[in-house]
């Protein structure tokens, strides 16, 4: 059982160059980032949310940010116990290449919303350079292969709320103007997307039981898409659909 959560923030962003890493900026060669909030609290903090059985995300977009926070998660997760906790980390856009495995080691849920690369793909590569951008940038498909659990989201207001457009993008990655996808090697298949947006994204949210399939005694909430086959859905993924239930009944159109 959990009661709630709580977000705490590691570093900044990649637009601001506060995001946190553990080479310098391309653009700006003495600025790692900013760490936003000291190490010290925000583990005694987790320790003690987690404690009071309040689900713990946290924000963190840099390399070294994003291993930081794992590392305070898995001394909390020691410390405190076995027990279903679902740690989050929200982004996850930025890591090293051995991090995707921890993320699936330690059960934390990379909380991700796939969008953001449409316009993060020129900048990171301006300032982080094009071999460590391309490396460590949106790392989707390395996190389903480790076993993590992946959940999509929007980052709403900030980024389109619409689902379908973030699985477009996580399939495709292929920003505004480019011809080509932006780091192909980590494109997920349209299985691995749907699976984030429906019932990894209802597990993140402690409602796998209610929400995100359907399953008996779950609640009859899904969508009508424009189309008969998997193969034609992946060939043209629509932007709207034909209809909406929720719990069964038909509120669109």
């Amino acid at each position: 059982m959990h009661f709630g959560g709580v977000k705490a923030f590691a570093d900044g962003s990649l637009g601001s160059n506060s995001a946190l890493f553990y080479e310098a900026y391309d653009n700006d060669p003495h600025n790692y980032g900013l760490q936003v909030t000291d190490m010290i609290w925000l583990q005694n903090a987790t320790m003690h949310a987690d404690k009071c059985r309040l689900q713990v995300a946290i924000h963190a977009i840099g390399d070294k940010a994003n291993d930081m926070v794992l590392d305070m998660y898995s001394t909390v997760a020691s410390y405190n116990g076995l027990r279903d906790r679902r740690f989050k980390i929200e982004h996850c856009q930025h890591l090293v290449p051995e991090s995707p495995k921890r993320f699936g080691k330690q059960l934390v849920i990379a909380s991700v919303q796939p969008d953001h690369l449409l316009d993060d793909a020129e900048p990171a590569e301006k300032k982080l350079g094009i071999v460590r951008a391309q490396s460590g940038s949106y790392l989707f498909k390395s996190l389903f292969d480790s076993n993590a659990t992946v959940a999509f989201g929007s980052d709403w207001p900030v980024a389109d709320i619409n689902p379908l457009g973030a699985i477009r993008t996580a399939i495709h990655r292929v920003p505004p103007g480019w011809e080509n996808a932006w780091i192909p090697s980590e494109r997920t298949t349209l299985d691995e997307a749907m699976k984030a947006s429906t019932i990894s994204a209802a597990y993140a949210a402690f409602l796998d039981k209610d929400l995100g399939s359907l399953s008996k005694a779950k609640y009859a909430d899904f969508v009508v898409l424009p189309a008969n086959s998997w193969d034609e859905l992946l060939e043209n993924l629509p932007d709207t659909v034909l209809a909406t239930y929720v719990n069964g009944n038909q509120v669109y159109p």
